[in-house]
C-alpha cells in the first residue's frame, strides 16, 4: 500500500489518538499555508502548548521522521487496513461536505462502495424481534435493488442489516467506533471478516484505539454522512439511534422512519421523527419508489394453512390462543405453522406467544 507525501502527513497527524480533533484541525489548517510539516507545527506552537501541553508539542516535532511514519504504515499493512485521507482520490465527497469530516478513514474491504448508492439503516440494540426482522428484510431488499446499506456493528438491528444485505447477495458498509483491533461488541468481531469479503468495514480511528463512550454517537455522523438517506428502524425517545437521525437532518439527507403502535417504547422515537417530518416507511418500496427504483417482487410459496394464519394476522399481531380460536384449531396444531412462517420470514414473534406479520411482505 503506497501513499503520497500529503497522505502520509495526514496519517501521521491522525496517529496521535490523544490529540483532540479540534487540535488536529488547527495543525491541518497550518499545513495548507506552511512549506513543510515542522513549520506547520511550529506555527501552531502557542495553540498546542496552551491546549494540549508542551510535551505534546515536543512529541509532534520529534516524531515526524521516516522511522516513525514507516512504523505506522507498515502496521496498517500488516493488519490489512487501508488509510483513505482527506487528500486521497478515494475519499468520499459526501463526507467532505459535512462538518468535522474525519481526517482519515481506516477501511477493510471494497473501497468503491464509498461512492455507490447507499441507505443508512439504524436501530436500537434492544429492539423487538419484529423490528430485527424488519431490518433484515428491508436490508436484503435494498441490497437486491442495488443499494448498499450503511450501518454500525452492534447487536440487534445493526447485525440484522448486515445479515440481510449479505444474504441478499449484496454489499454492506459497517462503521465501527474505535479501531479494528478493538471491535465492540467483541461478540460481533467475527462479523468483520464476513463484511470485508463482500462489503466494507470503516473506522475513524487507527486500529489500536479502544472505543470510548463518546465515540459511538460521534461515529453516527459518518453513517449519516455516507448515506443518501437514513432509515430509523427502531428507537426509544432517548435512544442513541436518534443521533444518526439528527445528523441526517443536519446534513440534508433524506430521513425515513418505521411507524409503531401506541405503547411500544422502542418505537416512540420513530413516531416522533415522523411527526417532525421524517417520511413514514412501512415497506422497502416506500424508499425504493422515493428514489425511482422498482423492486422485483417474488411470491413466497404458502400452503393453505399458512395462508389462513396470515389472513388472521392481517389486522394486527395476536396471541397464539387468539389465532387458534379464529381458525377453530388447537394451539399446538398452529405452532408448527407459525414456526414455518417465521423461517420463511413472513411472521415474527413479538412477545410471549404473540405473532405478527412482517409488514413489508405485501406480496403474501
Amino acid at each position: 500500500m503506497s501513499y503520497t507525501k500529503e497522505e502520509t502527513t495526514l496519517i501521521w497527524l491522525d496517529s496521535f489518538s490523544g490529540l483532540e480533533y479540534k487540535h488536529k484541525r488547527e495543525i491541518y489548517a497550518a499545513l495548507q499555508t506552511e512549506k513543510d510539516v515542522i513549520a506547520a507545527v511550529n506555527a501552531c506552537r502557542g495553540y498546542i502548548t496552551e491546549n494540549a501541553g508542551e510535551r505534546v508539542f515536543e512529541t509532534l516535532i520529534n516524531s515526524f521522521n521516516r522511522t516513525y511514519t514507516d512504523y505506522i504504515l507498515s502496521g496498517l499493512s500488516r493488519k490489512g487496513v487501508r488509510a483513505i485521507t482527506r487528500v486521497s482520490d478515494g475519499y468520499p465527497e459526501r463526507l467532505n461536505v459535512v462538518p468535522s469530516p474525519p481526517f482519515v478513514l481506516y477501511v477493510k474491504g471494497d473501497e468503491t462502495l464509498l461512492g455507490e448508492k447507499t441507505i443508512g439503516m439504524v436501530g436500537s440494540r434492544k429492539s423487538l424481534p419484529v423490528s430485527v426482522n424488519i431490518a433484515k428484510e428491508f436490508s436484503e431488499t435494498f441490497a437486491k435493488a442495488g443499494f448498499t446499506p450503511v450501518t454500525g456493528i452492534a447487536e440487534g438491528v445493526d447485525s440484522a442489516v448486515i445479515r440481510g444485505a449479505l444474504d441478499g447477495g449484496g454489499k454492506v458498509i459497517s462503521v465501527i467506533a474505535g479501531g479494528f483491533d478493538h471491535v465492540y461488541p467483541a461478540a460481533n468481531a467475527s462479523l468483520i471478516d464476513k463484511i470485508t469479503e463482500k462489503g466494507l468495514a470503516v473506522a475513524e480511528y487507527p486500529p489500536y484505539v479502544k472505543p470510548d463512550r463518546f465515540m459511538f454517537p460521534v461515529r453516527n455522523r459518518i453513517i449519516a454522512g455516507l448515506s443518501d438517506g437514513v432509515l430509523v428502524v427502531s428507537g426509544a425517545k432517548k435512544s442513541g439511534t436518534l443521533y444518526t437521525a439528527e445528523y441526517a437532518e443536519e446534513f440534508g439527507r433524506d430521513l425515513f422512519a418505521v411507524p409503531y403502535g401506541v405503547g411500544i417504547e422502542s418505537g416512540e422515537g420513530c413516531n416522533d421523527l415522523i411527526k417532525r417530518g421524517a417520511m413514514l416507511c412501512d415497506t422497502p418500496d416506500d424508499i425504493l419508489n422515493f428514489y425511482g427504483v422498482e423492486k422485483k417482487k417474488t411470491k413466497i410459496p404458502l400452503s393453505a394453512e399458512e395462508t389462513n394464519v396470515i389472513n388472521v394476522l392481517r389486522d394486527g399481531a395476536k396471541h397464539i390462543d387468539e389465532i387458534s380460536r379464529a381458525l377453530g384449531r388447537e394451539s399446538y396444531e398452529i405452532l408448527t405453522t407459525l414456526s414455518v412462517l417465521e423461517i420463511k420470514g413472513v411472521v415474527a414473534k413479538n412477545g410471549v406467544n404473540v405473532y405478527g406479520l412482517i409488514r413489508n411482505l405485501t406480496e403474501v
